[in-house]
């Protein structure tokens, strides 16, 4: 039985467009959400949260979309959604790589890293300067990112997380509760990492950053900035680099069970 659905007008935005297209293609063909998403190499779950404009569609669904239902509209209403929803270039690209990605790997000091995080807490870090309408934005491109983690053959993950920005409370105390029972979650699954950079630790690289790592083709970083303005690294010496220090940090992090008893035990004093 599939999953009730808002109704949205088709004139209404480009992505309205998109997922109205998509219904009546795929209740003309007479598939079901998993069958589409099995085509597409994502969820039912994923499929139900573009048709519901909870999720923004990747490039990569919506070329199979294209293959699966004998069309060429997704891919090129792909951009208009895009376009719409006021998303960088820099973002886009880099947004594209990472659903390609088969391994991942990301320092991040200030926050949970993006694809571990809840909406609430997702919500709450991507606020500072968003209108309502920006921000509703702005939450759906990162929850449609972890559409990657829920994919047939999912990336390796190993995140670097500073202890410091576990400990910011961010929301108050229950949504660090939920947000860190999440992450715990997350770290249990079997190819997902996660070590905490304790606090004292010689560590003083002030900006996240992330190495994408392909089986076929270069590997590809990205460097988090202010406002958006975070840089694509393809340059391969230059990513390198990145590489190398990722594993300079990992070597002052915690080991995998340390980690987590100390993620328990700062949820557990909240």
């Amino acid at each position: 039985m599939e999953p009730e659905q808002r109704d949205f007008d088709p004139k209404g935005s480009c992505a309205a467009a998109f997922v109205q297209r998509m219904r009546r293609y795929r209740e003309r063909d007479g598939l079901s959400q998993a069958e589409v998403g099995a085509a597409c190499n994502v969820s039912p779950k994923t499929i139900s949260a573009v048709e519901n404009l909870r999720r923004l569609p990747t490039l990569d669904v919506s070329v199979k979309l294209d293959r699966l239902h004998e069309t060429d509209y997704f891919e090129e209403q792909y951009w208009h959604v895009i376009r719409e929803a006021g998303l960088s270039l820099t973002y886009r690209n880099y947004s594209e790589q990472e659903a390609q990605a088969d391994s991942i790997r990301v320092y991040e000091p200030l926050n949970v890293p993006g694809l571990f995080q809840n909406e609430q807490y997702a919500r709450l870090v991507l606020s500072t300067g968003q209108g309502p309408e920006n921000l509703d934005r702005a939450v759906t491109a990162r929850m449609g990112r972890q559409d990657i983690l829920h994919r047939e053959d999912p990336p390796f993950i190993t995140a670097l997380i500073r202890e410091a920005a576990l400990r910011e409370p961010v929301g108050g105390p229950e949504v660090m509760r939920e947000q860190l029972a999440h992450l715990l979650k997350m770290a249990r699954e079997a190819r997902n990492t996660v070590r905490v950079i304790p606090i004292g630790a010689p560590v003083y690289v002030a900006s996240g950053f992330t190495v994408l790592g392909f089986a076929e083709g270069n590997d590809v970083a990205f460097v988090e900035g202010a406002e958006g303005l975070g840089q694509v690294v393809v340059r391969p010496i230059d990513v390198h680099r990145l590489a190398v220090r990722f594993d300079m940090i990992g070597g002052e992090a915690l080991p995998v069970g340390e980690s987590e008893m100390l993620i328990t035990s700062i949820l557990e004093a909240l």
